[in-house]
């Protein structure tokens, strides 16, 4: 029996509405229904099956869900989400290059599809302008028919897949491809958008590399011919396009000699100024007349207490308004303080 009218007896048996192709001129990906629900059914190579599988268990961010695999003898059919939105291809077909903001927003959804594949082993080998889906401002990578689990000890692939113009010239059979194959494809992806041209051949893809500086050593690394000369993996490239930037050291927080000892030198003056207080009190005690204690402890009060107690409330104030209203009244505050301190020991030195 036919390969296609097997799979779509397979998905009838299983009550699945068949709507009609995807992609118009091919039979499948097949459009079906269930529960009302519409999804993208795709036949299944049984060398396939174990990636598919594996991509089922472990859904993949920005990339559609695998949620069955139907079999029935050798023929396999998966069911995953439809991502209802346009290509990139045709994106760029219609507005012309991109801008570089929006390049480093699809270069953010993708490697997040390519980071969860790496830390899979899987290799999706057809990343390309017509794989990358459009949806609710994200981009989503698709069709993994190509993709294969990564072998450590071996030379080559099996199988020799991938677009003319988007593959890796590993794909061709020159080496095994790994995530620096995805890469490689993920740049001149990237270089199409920012110069709204598509190659035609994977020389093609050589010849004209985006001048935006930003981007030009970034694409130049990750379409290099030798994968040893690209980045090694996501993180890699990740932090190539959104470096970290480390805040510039503020020289006020800078503390060197003294200054690293400064927190503990000013905890011990604390003490001593607590020290003091109780030294004070112990010597009011001397005094017989209640009175004469009073004045005694409202002067040192007066002395020792109150530049402290304004210092804390302009302290209070400081962070309570903004520093532009605050250096307006600083000043002001501060002689209102030198008057207020200077009437009280005007005015309890009558008493002394």
């Amino acid at each position: 029996m036919h390969p296609i009218v097997q799979a779509m007896q397979l998905l009838t048996t299983h009550h699945y509405i068949l709507l009609g192709p995807l992609v118009t001129g091919r039979e499948f990906p097949l459009l079906v229904q269930h529960q009302q629900v519409v999804y993208v059914a795709k036949i299944v190579a049984p060398t396939e099956v174990k990636v598919i599988r594996q991509l089922a268990e472990q859904p993949t961010p920005l990339m559609p869900v695998i949620f069955r695999i139907l079999q029935q003898d050798d023929c396999f059919v998966s069911i995953e989400t439809l991502v209802n939105g346009p290509s990139l291809a045709s994106e760029l077909t219609v507005q012309g290059p991109f801008s570089s903001e929006v390049v480093k927003q699809v270069a953010s959804d993708l490697i997040k599809s390519m980071q969860h594949l790496e830390k899979l082993g899987i290799v999706h080998r057809d990343i390309k302008l017509s794989n990358i889906m459009v949806f609710e401002k994200h981009y989503y990578l698709i069709d993994v028919s190509a993709a294969r689990q990564h072998q450590r000890n071996q030379s080559s692939d099996t199988r020799l897949l991938g677009t003319s113009g988007f593959a890796a010239p590993e794909n061709y059979g020159f080496a095994q491809t790994d995530v620096r194959s995805d890469i490689y494809s993920l740049g001149i992806v990237l270089n199409c958008l920012l110069t709204g041209q598509v190659p035609t051949s994977r020389q093609a893809s050589q010849r004209q590399l985006t001048t935006i500086k930003f981007w030009q050593p970034i694409i130049e690394k990750m379409t290099a011919l030798d994968p040893q000369q690209r980045y090694q993996d996501t993180t890699a490239l990740l932090a190539a396009i959104f470096p970290v930037t480390q805040p510039a050291t503020q020289p006020h927080l800078v503390r060197r000699g003294f200054q690293r000892y400064w927190p503990k030198f000013q905890k011990g003056l604390w003490w001593l100024y607590a020290g003091g207080w109780v030294m004070l009190l112990l010597a009011s005690l001397t005094e017989s007349n209640w009175v004469n204690r009073l004045i005694f402890l409202s002067a040192i009060f007066i002395f020792a207490g109150l530049p402290v107690l304004m210092h804390f409330f302009n302290r209070w104030l400081y962070h309570r308004f903004t520093a532009i209203s605050w250096a307006k009244y600083r000043g002001w505050l501060r002689a209102a303080e030198t008057v207020i301190i200077l009437l009280l020991i005007s005015y309890i030195g009558q008493f002394m």
